[in-house]
């Protein structure tokens, strides 16, 4: 079952500066996810309160990703790092999203490691 896909508004503002093939692999997310949802996914997709402990923001990146529900799904762009099997993807850029019960809005798009929350501009709506 899909689930509506929505873009923050900073994010969206950004889309139209992306590369082609990277904005092709965000809009292929979004049409999967409204058509199947977040199940079967090629990439690693999780939670982004499941952050190292040994980060020395730890405390404060687990209480950000809990108050927004943010999530994370490795996106393929440059491309996937294939060794770990399908369903568990890496890749160098991630899309940040937050998670809803009927819908997720993309918020931010960035490269790891190191892993980073979205900015409070790009969570406000």
């Amino acid at each position: 079952m899909g689930i509506k896909v929505l873009f923050g508004s900073k994010i969206a503002s950004e889309l139209q500066h992306f590369p082609e093939k990277d904005l092709i692999k965000i809009l292929q997310f979004k049409e999967y996810v409204e058509i199947y949802g977040l199940e079967n996914l090629p990439g690693r997709n999780k939670c982004s309160d499941n952050v190292p402990t040994d980060d020395p923001n730890w405390s404060m990146k687990v209480a950000k990703a809990q108050q927004y529900n943010l999530w994370h799904y490795h996106i393929g762009i440059p491309e996937y790092d294939v060794s770990l099997g399908f369903g568990n993807y890496t890749s160098e850029y991630i899309l940040h999203y937050i998670r809803n019960d009927d819908s997720i809005q993309i918020v931010d798009f960035s490269a790891h490691p190191p892993f980073r929350l979205p900015s409070e501009s790009y969570l406000q709506n």
